[in-house]
């Protein structure tokens, strides 16, 4: 009876989990465990659309966003398994550096290689007496 009870009490859990309508049956669970709960958890990927950011939104996110911000939005609807997998890194460690406002800058630029991005920096001079700089971080070879 034991098993029985803890069948059904997963089974609340993965209802309560994926927001179900009913109890799942033996052949999802049987799946559920073959395939494991990570991805399969979350629910399907669904597309993000582009969209276009003002130039507000764009000041925002480059005078008070973090380096996580920039990375989360150069990922768009790409899992963060797939770029981790990029990467060679953790899914769950790309989720922490999105949500990190520190980090290395050669990590950064790895992981926006794999989105898709190159990263450039440019010094811009606060005195008059000063040359703006810039530079192309990690080179512009596709990861």
């Amino acid at each position: 009876m034991s098993g029985q009870r803890h069948s059904q009490d997963r089974k609340a859990e993965v209802r309560a989990a994926l927001q179900l309508d009913s109890e799942p049956t033996d052949e999802f669970m049987t799946l559920l465990a073959e395939l494991g709960d990570g991805d399969v958890a979350a629910g399907p990927v669904v597309p993000v659309p582009a969209r276009s950011y003002t130039p507000d939104e764009i000041e925002e996110v480059i005078i008070n966003g973090t380096t996580g911000d920039l990375l989360a939005r150069a990922r768009g609807g790409r899992t963060l398994a797939s770029i981790g997998e990029k990467v060679g890194v953790t899914r769950a460690r790309i989720q922490q550096l999105e949500r990190s406002t520190n980090i290395e800058i050669a990590t950064f630029v790895r992981v926006a290689k794999a989105c898709g991005y190159e990263v450039t920096v440019h010094l811009r001079p606060l005195h008059s007496d000063l040359s703006p700089l810039s530079a192309v971080l990690g080179g512009s070879d596709a990861a």
